[in-house]
């Protein structure tokens, strides 16, 4: 499979990150998106909490992903997986908003969360083209 690589394990082909990100926004215009969705989680507003939350927690990891891979800097690597474990849990807790083929129940994720990210981003990105478009297209965003 093209844009993907295997070290998921299990049997699983997880995005490459220049496929899992080929449609994101631009670091700074990302960043400018999380810090809405962590303002709009403050407040009530049109969307369901768990949803924004949910798309808070996924964009934050991902930009937290790309930055580590950009900068190659351990700081950010720390940061990169800690956001992603952070993700992880959220969906172990609540699976209604799970997107990929592999879901966060998967030991895979045990040695790195990261790779969850990329599946998950890529297909929020698919749905939503790269986050232009807040409302997700399809069955997982009702």
């Amino acid at each position: 499979m093209t844009g993907h690589h295997s070290h998921a394990g299990e049997g699983f082909d997880a995005p490459a990150p220049e496929s899992a990100y080929a449609a994101a926004l631009g670091p700074a215009a990302e960043d400018a998106a999380v810090t809405r969705l962590r303002t709009a989680l403050r407040h009530d507003g049109e969307y369901p909490r768990a949803s924004l939350e949910r798309e808070f927690r996924l964009r934050r990891a991902a930009l937290a992903d790309r930055l580590a891979l950009r900068s190659g800097d351990e700081s950010d690597a720390t940061e990169a997986a800690r956001t992603a474990y952070e993700l992880l849990a959220f969906d172990l807790a609540d699976g209604r908003f799970v997107l990929g083929p592999a879901g966060p129940a998967l030991s895979t994720w045990e040695a790195s969360a990261r790779p969850y990210v990329r599946q998950e981003y890529e297909r929020w990105a698919e749905l939503t083209d790269g986050g232009r478009d807040a409302t997700l297209r399809g069955p997982a965003g009702s």
